[in-house]
């Protein structure tokens, strides 16, 4: 399919909806896997105390920081989609888990074997196979979510 020619306020307004929108579904369904004990950990505090260096405010900074990136994964997605010509159904959502599930086994990888380690916090220390598992389906979730808006969008 030849590129899809989009202004770039439809580029920013997308991206600003299916990121935040992609983000909280991602953090929704891994709380929830995680409430059902089968993974421990909090993502958003993680990466949060990853700034702040402590517990206290870890939530509300790595809430900020994971919406942000949201927004910028979603502007690259609508980025390589539009390049493609995968902004409608199926294509985009198909094409967003695809590549959530790749970009979240690169997270897991470095998350278990890499960046965990390296946690200033002991509680985010040493993460197991499951966390790394929870993240590739949390980053899947996000790219299909992603996908849905920008197939849902009427470019």
């Amino acid at each position: 399919m030849p590129p899809v020619s989009i202004p770039v306020s439809t580029y920013l307004l997308v991206s600003l909806v299916a990121g935040v929108v992609g983000a909280i579904a991602m953090y929704i369904v891994m709380r929830l896997l995680n409430v059902r004990n089968w993974a421990h950990g909090d993502m958003v505090a993680a990466v949060g105390s990853m700034i702040t260096k402590r517990r206290e405010n870890s939530f509300a900074v790595g809430a900020l920081v994971h919406l942000v990136v949201g927004v910028v994964f979603a502007f690259l997605y609508l980025l390589g989609f539009a390049r493609i010509g995968f902004i409608h159904f199926p294509a985009a959502p198909i094409a967003g888990l695809f590549i959530g599930a790749l970009h979240g086994s690169a997270v897991a990888i470095a998350l278990v074997w890499v960046v965990s380690d390296q946690h200033p916090l002991q509680e985010f220390q040493r993460a197991s196979l499951a966390v790394g598992v929870l993240h590739c389906i949390g980053h899947c979730v996000f790219g299909l979510v992603v996908g849905l808006v920008i197939a849902s969008w009427p470019i």
